[in-house]
């Protein structure tokens, strides 16, 4: 088939050839005019790959030839640059009008009526008000709206339960009414009628049944008006529930006591009692891996023994002193009764539960109330720690060491948590012996009981803590169960699995961690570790994806060939110099650097990589090839813990356009809450950057003519983020050319009018 299509284009003539590829390019530009972002994302992704590999095996002669035509392309451009000189234009100051008119449009976008969030019937997620639709149910085709037949389970058990669960129908729409305006009669998020599964705030109530309106997003919307199933509705089987009261309020060993499965590490860093990491917002480091339990005794019964859970928990407080058993408490305590009702409460409700036996002699040994000593016995203590106020470091000066914030000391009363990823929790940079030198040194401070001082002097040393886990971590793939146990405070009655192949809509797992994380009650957004775990597991999809792409090319067939005659000590002389940071490629055999280009091209596209920032990079050297040096360096840093607008996305009832100051939350309060509420913060941030990004700086705005802009989000110590901005200004200047007419007086002096114009500490005289 090839060789026929190449032998009729050589037959055919010039004006045919032209036709052709005049119409293949159409045809092209269609597709990719069509295709998703997902599609158009991987056949970028796929190019690059593809590209790389073919830059990786070109020969000499190639390479020359590619770079040759690259500088003819760059002399060509030089030349018409030289002989059509741009007209001197002297760059002037932004009008006034233009200003104001910026500075009212980012209002408009900032206001409440721009950015306020509804809860939509079908779903129970939160968005924005704009993409809302109002509908009648009378409307609705009732089989959209009835919960999956694999909840039909769940229902007929709620039934027959003497105790309330989130299920029982006590309030019908049917029935009168006084029914049919009673939507906040009880706690449960949701009502029942008619066999139709309704979520109660996106429901408005009126006089009669047939004018019940419901609000629905945009999705569901589509849905429904072709007569297919939202995706996250109970009717395509994506239906949580409500968080019993015998689930919430569970600390972190109560909630690992009782899940199926665990973190391959859980290191837990206390701090003293103010201006410490409840307000710093959390940050991952290092990988999170998933494995199960002890086979033989967890998976037939439960909770986990005490000892095991003190092996894959480790407590490190740092403070000035230590700390108090109250504060302990508070964190790390253990409740015998609230153990043994939650498992009781799973057992009869969590499908996933329903093989396991509550083991009474482990309940036995748990304490009433108290931290437990497993926990209590191996918690270390850092009384000085250098690197502490680096968590609060940033740009700006910290919002919590004002005299305001400061006078708010005496009103704390906790011991904050700092959730973060760990770092090698394998121990695989970590030699033998080290290990067995830290374990002697652990087991003779436990034996001497060494007073504080000779633990202080052994702060500064770096502590290895070993993880006992399994042969095997979890699989993530093709694993519905697999959050579910890991987490069943969030997934109480076992339901809403990833990639559940039952469901008549299937669901991305991206798209599902997303509504997850817009979910009404905010509990996926506010756990100390679901973000992280998410984060992390779709970090390895994305290097396992574009593994595979990279693997599929013909290209790759010459460098499998390079990599399998590498041996062991080649590898690790590599490691070696990435440990030290002294990587000499020259010095590196020709299979080493096939195999580190192919990890560089696969982890570029992993979100939160090194190879991911190196990819930026090149991206911004490739701007500026084509448009010449930034004109602007811009970094914005927004400050959360005072914005109104981040308050009101992490759940504080706010009207944005109409705020009374005495109603607000104290400095401290709000910097716990937007520590607490990340999603929050990032959709706030991003907002933010979008708008002024629209309003402030395309097009012809408050700096002028924009031709382009490239960003980079980073986090600061305190775990804020901000934002790191290349602007080029559309003229038509180079370095050289610019230099020359600075020279001239009248241009001289209108671009210091410029540049004072654009740079200004406020903007308190519009």
């Amino acid at each position: 088939m090839r060789l026929n299509a190449r032998r009729k284009r050589s037959l055919e003539s010039t004006n045919a050839s032209l036709d052709r590829l005049n119409k293949q390019q159409i045809i092209d530009e269609t597709r990719r005019n069509n295709e998703t972002p997902e599609q158009h994302r991987a056949r970028l992704d796929q190019q690059q790959v593809i590209d790389s590999i073919r830059r990786d095996n070109e020969t000499t002669e190639e390479r020359t030839a590619r770079i040759r035509s690259i500088n003819r392309g760059r002399a060509k451009r030089v030349m018409e640059v030289r002989n059509n000189p741009p007209t001197k234009i002297c760059p002037a100051a932004i009008p006034q009008k233009v200003k104001e008119q910026c500075l009212s449009n980012f209002y408009k976008r900032m206001s409440m009526d721009s950015l306020q969030e509804q809860v939509y019937v079908t779903c129970n997620a939160r968005y924005n008000e704009k993409t809302i639709h109002n509908m009648l149910l009378s409307d609705i085709n009732n089989s959209l709206l009835v919960p999956h037949s694999s909840l039909q389970d769940i229902f007929a058990a709620s039934s027959a339960h003497s105790q309330r669960t989130d299920f029982n129908r006590q309030k019908n729409f049917a029935d009168n009414t006084a029914d049919q305006a009673i939507p906040n009669a009880n706690s449960s998020s949701y009502i029942i009628s008619n066999n139709r599964l309704l979520y109660r705030e996106g429901l408005l109530t009126h006089r009669s049944q047939s004018n019940v309106d419901c609000r629905m997003c945009h999705q569901c919307w589509l849905a429904i008006l072709k007569g297919k199933f939202s995706k996250f509705s109970p009717a395509n089987g994506m239906w949580i529930g409500d968080v019993p009261d015998q689930l919430k309020g569970l600390t972190i060993p109560e909630q690992k006591l009782i899940s199926l499965y665990r973190h391959n590490s859980c290191i837990i860093k206390l701090h003293s009692p103010w201006h410490s990491a409840n307000t710093a917002q959390p940050a991952l480091k290092g990988n999170c891996i998933t494995f199960p339990q002890n086979l033989s005794s967890i998976a037939v019964s439960l909770p986990l023994s005490p000892n095991e859970l003190s092996a894959s928990t480790k407590i490190i407080f740092i403070g000035s002193s230590r700390p108090s058993w109250h504060h302990l408490r508070k964190v790390l305590t253990v409740r015998r009764q609230r153990v043994l009702d939650t498992l009781v409460w799973l057992k009869n409700n969590n499908k996933l539960y329903g093989h396991i036996s509550v083991d009474k002699h482990i309940i036995a040994t748990l304490p009433d109330d108290d931290v437990p000593e497993s926990i209590s016995e191996t918690l270390d203590y850092i009384l000085y720690d250098k690197n502490v106020h680096s968590e609060r470091e940033g740009y700006t000066e910290d919002p919590l060491i004002s005299d305001q914030a400061m006078s708010e000391k005496s009103t704390s009363d906790f011991i904050p948590i700092n959730p973060s990823g760990v770092l090698d929790v394998n121990g695989a940079s970590v030699s033998a012996e080290d290990i067995n030198e830290q374990m002697l040194r652990k087991l003779q401070i436990d034996a001497n009981k060494q007073s504080v001082n000779s633990l202080q002097d052994n702060t500064n040393d770096e502590l290895v803590h070993m993880i006992p886990r399994g042969s095997a971590p979890i699989n993530e793939y093709n694993n519905p169960t697999l959050l579910l146990g890991l987490y069943p405070t969030l997934f109480p009655y076992g339901t809403g699995a990833f990639e559940d192949t039952s469901r008549p809509v299937k669901i991305s797992s991206n798209k599902q961690i997303q509504y997850l994380l817009s979910y009404n009650d905010r509990r996926f957004e506010e756990h100390h570790s679901f973000i992280f775990i998410v984060f992390n597991m779709l970090q390895r999809r994305e290097a396992c994806l574009h593994a595979r792409l990279m693997t599929s090319t013909p290209f790759f067939s010459k460098t499998v060939e390079q990599i399998v005659s590498l041996n062991v000590d080649d590898i690790k002389q590599v490691l070696n110099g990435v440990e030290k940071n002294k990587i000499n490629t020259s010095s590196r055999n020709p299979q080493v650097n096939a195999l580190l280009s192919q990890v560089k091209a696969v982890g570029g596209k992993v979100m939160g990589s090194a190879q991911s920032r190196s990819m930026l990079r090149n991206q911004i050297h490739g701007i500026i090839f084509n448009q010449g040096l930034p004109s602007i360096f811009l970094t914005i840093n927004p400050a959360d813990i005072n914005s109104r607008v981040a308050l009101y996305f992490a759940g504080v009832d706010l009207d944005l356009d109409a705020i009374i100051p005495n109603n607000l939350p104290s400095t401290y309060q709000r910097a716990e809450i937007i520590a607490s509420h990340p999603v929050a913060t990032a959709k706030f941030f991003n907002r933010l950057i979008t708008t002024i990004l629209e309003t402030m700086i395309s097009g012809e705005a408050v700096l002028g003519p924009v031709k382009g802009y490239f960003g980079t989000v980073e986090s600061q110590g305190r775990g804020s983020l901000h934002l790191h901005m290349l602007i080029w200004l559309d003229h038509k200047y180079s370095p050289a050319r610019l230099r020359e007419n600075i020279k001239d007086e009248q241009f001289r002096n209108s671009l210091k009018d410029y540049l004072e114009d654009i740079i200004s500490e406020d903007l308190d005289h519009l």
